[in-house]
């Protein structure tokens, strides 16, 4: 039996649970969730450096608290499926009883977790081969339980002492690849979704009985059953989202496909609208749909009261996200429930329904992502996420604490934010959510740009909005400023200006200056990637534009600097690159630092119209090889570089000489830092660590 990783990062880290997505076109599942038992929820996060941190949970009145937290050194491996856009993970949970939980690490091994007295305790193990399939599903009951993988479902047994072991009486071969596993509430049947429909199995005997095959010709991507009623959730090739349909359990007796007794289709008028996801908890059925309103795209979950063989009219509508940006991709979710409570994704946020089917959010400390830093003009430290916000405490010896906060910004928060310089002055700086680009990109149409200003409580919150038009764009902010650059369909570049008012009444900013700038290529080329960035104190910007030849393997990077004022001269320069994007780009103090390919990192200069090299080092040709992911500060003389490279962390890297000054690893891959009270804070999209800061960095 392999016990819980011990591990040490930095002076202090805090780990966080439920964390948030990164929005922008990417497959949107971040964590494993599953109810274990009503009001206990497990939740795991995928920690880049050593494996997987499980949180036990407990969900009540007053929202949602930490019972107990470990670190496995288990991956978290996930499975999307490119013929419908199914996205899911090959490591998760499942209960087979209220204190113990059946963990699943495709190609690693099975761990039986025990939660007696709200603590997790590793209770025993099973190696799986590296090279076997991915497991998609279990469930079980007991000492038995079932996973599946590819056309098989294995069998497996709980015996004394909690040993694991297979049990080829029990297993059996399906007539479809297998999607999931859920187990009748009596525990008499076993409902299994293929890609070529779903049977219906009977697991009292020995060995089980495969039933007919319903819907032959049709992918499911779940199957439940709940009391008199079975609930299925079609998948569609290629990106369409299936139906989910209510059928009577005894209807799958017969020798026909069944007729539904309720369907949730999607449809195209009024509104363009698509079921993603249901489950269900005491309280009914909870459907999750995707909904387009013009430019606003929304996550809505709908109540439903089971009755008997019949579904209600809809008796509650809760909003989980509404958005003017594209965002996620959709594809079909898997929820999980409880009790009164359920978890939906993507991004786990906790429901608590009522006997009238009304439902209303539940946070709690740790809940939500802590990716980005800010500093109040006081030194105090608050993380934020796409949704979440919590205060932190740095200075205990044992710290760092999160002493606050939650999932508390509202479901209309827009990716796109602005925030109090961080203890600076009261000007609004552009602090987006992290989606992994070198640049702050604003989508096709009208923007909206949400303001978060600290509230009453002292934890930022949503106070207002404004707008800008012109997307698609690059977005970046200095001295007060909004800049925006587009680039025009005859290869020129537009170069907005707005001044940022203090109040966000939803104003639609109107450009205090336009200007029309020539591209780097002199053929008018269409760059492959381009990315702005500006120095926050000068108002400087430098504009980077990528042209990849696909047939030689190489790019040319090329620049434009643009100096504060309209009155100075732009500086152009090219370098030779093996990329078709940037990594990352940064201004400080008339220096330029680009990083290409990960590793190969230039500082620039300009003189005259001249963009020059002063400094260049390949970081994978050292004796410590390091690839990094992007530029987290720069002041002209250090560089701070997240690391993509193992183990995950920072180093601040001097750039006079390209030496590595300090080294410090973390949990997961760094978004932000910031630095307070003499301490390096660190923000992940599931931890913070804080260490001591290099004395000698500020002093440069």
């Amino acid at each position: 039996m392999d016990a819980p990783t011990p591990v040490s990062w930095g002076s202090g880290t805090v780990l966080s649970y439920g964390a948030d997505p990164a929005e922008g076109g990417r497959p949107p599942l971040e964590g494993l969730a599953e109810s274990v038992s009503d009001g206990r929820i497990l939740f795991g996060e995928r920690l880049d450096g050593v494996g997987m941190s499980v949180s036990l949970v407990r969900a009540g009145p007053d929202g949602l608290r930490t019972l107990d937290q470990r670190v496995f050194d288990l991956y978290v491996d996930r499975y999307f499926g490119s013929w419908d856009w199914s996205d899911r993970f090959s490591t998760f949970f499942f209960p087979i009883g209220p204190d113990r939980v059946v963990v699943v690490g495709s190609r690693q091994r099975l761990e039986l977790l025990g939660l007696e007295g709200d603590r997790i305790s590793s209770l025993s193990s099973y190696a799986l081969p590296p090279s076997s399939d991915s497991i998609l599903s279990g469930a079980g009951r007991g000492d038995l339980f079932w996973t599946c993988s590819s056309y098989y479902v294995t069998a497996w047994r709980v015996g004394p002492g909690n040993v694991l072991s297979a049990d080829t009486t029990r297993s059996f071969v399906l007539p479809g690849v297998c999607r999931s596993l859920a187990l009748s509430p009596d525990g008499t049947r076993l409902l299994v979704s293929t890609q070529r429909g779903f049977v219906n199995v009977d697991v009292t005997r020995s060995p089980p009985v495969v039933g007919r095959q319903y819907f032959a010709r049709q992918a499911f991507f779940q199957v439940q059953a709940h009391g008199a009623l079975v609930l299925a959730q079609e998948l569609i090739p290629y990106g369409g989202m299936g139906r989910i349909l209510v059928f009577r359990a005894a209807d799958l007796n017969g020798t026909t496909d069944p007729v539904p007794v309720k369907t949730f289709a999607p449809r195209t008028t009024p509104i363009w609208e698509s079921p993603v996801g249901f489950v269900v908890n005491d309280a009914g059925l909870l459907v999750e749909w995707f909904r387009v309103r013009g430019s606003t795209r929304a996550y809505e979950v709908e109540s439903f009261a089971l009755t008997g063989t019949s579904v209600s009219d809809v008796r509650s509508t809760l909003l989980l996200r509404e958005s003017d940006e594209v965002g996620l991709h959709v594809t079909p979710l898997g929820m999980t429930a409880g009790g009164r409570h359920a978890v939906v994704q993507p991004w786990r946020r906790v429901l608590e329904v009522d006997a009238s089917g009304a439902m209303r959010f539940l946070t709690g400390v740790g809940h939500g992502s802590l990716e980005r830093l800010w500093v109040g003009a006081s030194g105090d430290v608050t993380a934020v996420g796409p949704f979440a916000v919590h205060r932190l405490a740095i200075e205990p010896v044992d710290g760092p604490i999160v002493v606050g906060g939650g999932m508390a910004l509202t479901p209309g928060t827009q990716r796109l934010r602005l925030l109090p310089r961080s203890g600076v002055d009261d000007t609004w700086e552009l602090a987006t959510v992290s989606v992994g680009e070198p640049g702050v990109s604003q989508e096709a149409g009208t923007a909206r740009l949400s303001c978060l200003r600290p509230g009453l409580t002292g934890l930022l919150e949503e106070r207002g909005s404004l707008r800008v038009e012109g997307g698609p764009a690059a977005l970046a902010s200095s001295r007060g400023q909004l800049v925006q650059v587009a680039r025009l369909s005859s290869g020129s570049y537009r170069v907005r200006h707005f001044t940022l008012p203090r109040e966000c009444d939803g104003t639609l900013l109107s450009p205090e200056r336009e200007d029309i700038v020539r591209g780097g290529h002199p053929d008018s080329v269409t760059p492959s990637g381009w990315a702005l960035t500006a120095d926050a104190d000068r108002g400087d910007l430098l504009q980077g534009e990528t042209f990849y030849d696909l047939a030689s393997g190489t790019s040319r990077l090329m620049f434009s600097w643009f100096p504060g004022d309209s009155s100075g001269t732009v500086a152009r320069g090219e370098l030779l690159g093996t990329t078709d994007q940037f990594t990352a780009m940064a201004l400080a103090r008339d220096r330029a630092l680009v990083i290409e390919n990960g590793h190969k990192v230039y500082l620039l200069g300009h003189e005259g119209e001249r963009i020059a090299v002063l400094e260049h080092a390949d970081l994978s040709q050292g004796s410590d090889p390091l690839d990094v992911s992007r530029i987290l500060a720069f002041d002209g003389s250090v560089a701070w570089l997240a690391l993509s490279s193992r183990p995950v962390g920072v180093i601040a890297l001097a750039v006079d000489d390209m030496s590595v000054l300090a080294r410090h690893e973390t949990p997961s891959a760094v978004r932000s830092i910031a630095f307070a009270g003499g301490r390096l804070v660190m923000g992940m999209n599931n931890a913070v660590t804080v260490t001591t800061e290099v004395p000698s960095l500020q002093a440069r």
